[in-house]
Parts: C-alpha cells; structure tokens; sequence
C-alpha cells in the first residue's frame, strides 16, 4: 500500500499499535482480521487500500502521480492537501502577473520542494518552454524525477547538496559558496518561494548574484522574503504566523538592524531582511527593484496583501545598458 494511503489509515491490524483507523476502513480492516486471520487479512487490507487509492487519486488531480504522498507533504509542514493545491495557485499567479511568465519562457526555480509549483506550471508552460528546479533535500528531488519527466520532459529536476541547518544539516556545499549549474544567461525568470527566508546574508548574497549571472538580460527574478519593513514587535498576526517562530526579533551577525533571525539557535529557521539590504545586494549583482515589493500576510501590516509571504521583484537591465 501507497504511503499516501497509509497515511490515512493509521495503524493496520498486526502492524504494531492500535488497530484503530479512519471511519469505515478501520472498520472493515478488523473485520478482515477476524475472517481471514492476519496475514491474509493484511494482503485483503492492502488490495482495497490500492483501489481507494486509485478512485481518490483520480479525483485529486488530473495527472495524480504528480501529488507526493502525505509522508513527504509533511517535510513541507503540510498536512492537508488542500495547502498543497493553495500555494500552488499562489505562486502560479505570482509569476504570471509580476514574474511576467511566457509560455515559451526559461525558468529557474531555486528550492523547488517537492514539486509545489512546478505542477501548476506544466499548464502555463509550452513545450517550447523549460523549467529546471534545484533542491537541497535528495529524496524530494529522487521523487519528482521518478514521475514528473515521463509526462513532461521539458520539466528537469536536479538535487544541490546544499548544507541548512534547518533543512539540509549534512549538505557538504556551503551556501555562500553554491555556483548554480547552468550557464550565463540561460533563464528569462527565475523565483525562488519560501527560501531566502532561511538564508543566511552571506548565502542570499550569492544565490542573487548567481541568479543575475545566468538571467538573461530584461529577466526578472520573484523572490519571496520576511521583510523587516512590514515586522511590527508584538502586533498580532493572522492565522498560523502568530506563532512565536515567526518573531524575527533577534538581529544576527554585524547587519545591525538590516537582518534578523527568530532562533539565535538556529538562525536558518526563519530570517529576515530590511529591503535596503536587499536593494544593495542586487544592485552589486546587477538587478534592480522592477517596484515596490508585495506585501504579504505574514506580517499582519497590509490590508492589500497578496500572497503569504512579502514578494520582492528584481529585473536586469538591457544588454545595451549593462
């Protein structure tokens, strides 16, 4: 049985635990028990979890072997299907409106996860288009290569051994030192969601430098970040960014007031930038504010807010002013 499955169910019977599971299949999971004894029980068990599985996954989605099982959902802190398909969404309407995406477009996404944004962009993207992801987790990107390249092979997928100590703590590549594998100016867009906010300045400094290398000239980059603009100490904030994690009250390192971290302990848990550093990070890289950032919810600060996160959008200038 599929480990999405299993993740509906608990505990099967004989497996250890309780033999308790979800509504009607625990039920009919003792039942089998009890009539067939437990081997055969479990191979019964397993064949109607393999045809349930196969109903549901064919009113999830259209391509269902594209959805990671919820064991890897969880890596995300995900735990419902429902987050999955809404950052999805998010990040597909991001780029189409402020990353100005084609459907013949070059695209870059650094930490592209499990596939999150990826699957809404097969629809966007042509096969005159590309999308290349990178990732620091292994068995993230082993799961996208297995499924995702066989219904479109313009989709590639390439594991970084990127050293995090949030989500990478035995990556052999320090950030700060990471050369991205591909040529200069390869991309007409590339975004990363959800990871300079655990990057360290020294690592972001070189992820922005990177991505102007192998932008191309006119490109934009779609950068999501914790802005210290919008942070106000002690203003509560909407839904799960209420959380003491999201406190970015601790200055790091010797960036003053331009940089802070939420767990001195573990910096790369959550961090924060002041858009002045990121303005001249990108200024010394070559890309420039294309306008003002995009508020996002975390903060609690805008009533306008658009995605969960604060959008920063950079542009390169035209080769004839570079």
């Amino acid at each position: 049985m599929s480990s999405f499955f299993q993740s509906l169910t608990r505990k099967l019977p004989g497996q250890g635990g309780t033999s308790q599971g979800v509504g009607a299949f625990g039920r009919w999971a003792r039942r089998a028990r009890r009539r067939f004894g437990r081997e055969r029980a479990l191979e019964v068990v397993a064949g109607w979890g393999r045809r349930a599985e196969e109903r549901l996954g064919r009113r999830i989605a259209y391509e269902p072997e594209l959805i990671p099982p919820i064991r890897l959902m969880r890596t995300e802190g995900m735990d419902v299907l429902e987050e999955w398909f809404r950052w999805a969404e998010e990040w597909s309407m991001l780029l189409r409106i402020y990353g100005q995406i084609r459907r013949d477009s070059q695209v870059l996404e650094v930490g592209c996860g499990l596939g999150r944004v990826a699957f809404p962009l097969r629809y966007v993207l042509s096969r005159e288009g590309a999308f290349h992801g990178l990732e620091i987790c292994r068995e993230k990107v082993e799961f996208l290569q297995q499924t995702f390249p066989k219904a479109h092979p313009n989709f590639h997928f390439q594991h970084a051994d990127i050293h995090n100590t949030f989500y990478n703590p035995g990556g052999t590549i320090r950030p700060e030192h990471y050369r991205f594998p591909h040529e200069d100016a390869s991309f007409d867009l590339i975004f990363a969601a959800s990871v300079f906010t655990h990057l360290l300045p020294a690592a972001a400094e070189q992820y922005i430098r990177e991505a102007s290398r192998v932008l191309r000239p006119e490109g934009r980059c779609v950068f999501s970040f914790f802005l210290l603009d919008n942070y106000r100490p002690g203003q509560p904030r909407p839904q799960g960014f209420n959380d003491r994690i999201f406190n970015v009250d601790h200055p790091h390192g010797n960036h003053g007031d331009d940089f802070a971290v939420s767990d001195p302990g573990n910096p790369e848990a959550i961090t924060a930038y002041r858009l002045a550093f990121i303005e001249r990070m990108a200024a010394q890289a070559g890309l420039r504010l294309a306008q003002p950032p995009v508020p996002g919810l975390w903060s609690g600060s805008s009533p306008t807010w658009v995605g969960m996160q604060d959008v920063v959008v950079l542009v390169k200038a035209p080769a004839n002013e570079a």
